[in-house]
């Protein structure tokens, strides 16, 4: 089975809710808002779920803000961080704000030593750093 396809049984599945095993993407609407909340570890493993659903918003157009919270993840690898980055790219060039929130602990540190939030402000979105 393809991952969109695993995506979109556990998407049904879940109520919202994407399982990745070990990370879990949830997404609320809110308006012209969405937002995404993202708990447990953001690794190789499980960023593609974290990228599908991202770029699956991004696709229908209906939001013209997108928060990703990432208060609840324990562990952020670099592909998760790669996700985020291409997730700004998409959001730009569909002049979708994208905000990340909640950016604490390990992938705080990570987030800082990769320069994050300057990234971000450059391309006229944010991130907020504990």
């Amino acid at each position: 089975m393809s991952l969109f396809g695993r995506w979109r049984r556990n998407h049904r599945e879940n109520g919202g809710a994407i399982d990745a095993g070990e990370a879990t993407v949830r997404i609320a609407r809110n308006g012209s808002q969405a937002n995404v909340a993202v708990a447990g570890r953001v690794t190789v493993d499980s960023s593609p779920y974290l990228r599908s659903a991202l770029f699956e918003l991004f696709r229908r157009g209906e939001n013209r803000v997108v928060v990703i919270d990432l208060s609840g993840v324990s562990y952020l690898d670099i592909s998760g961080v790669a996700t985020v980055l291409e997730a700004l790219k998409a959001a730009r060039e569909r002049s979708v704000m994208l905000r990340l929130t909640g950016v604490e602990g390990q992938a705080r540190q990570l987030a800082e030593l990769m320069e994050l939030d300057a990234v971000f402000r450059s391309s006229g979105s944010e991130v907020e750093l504990k």
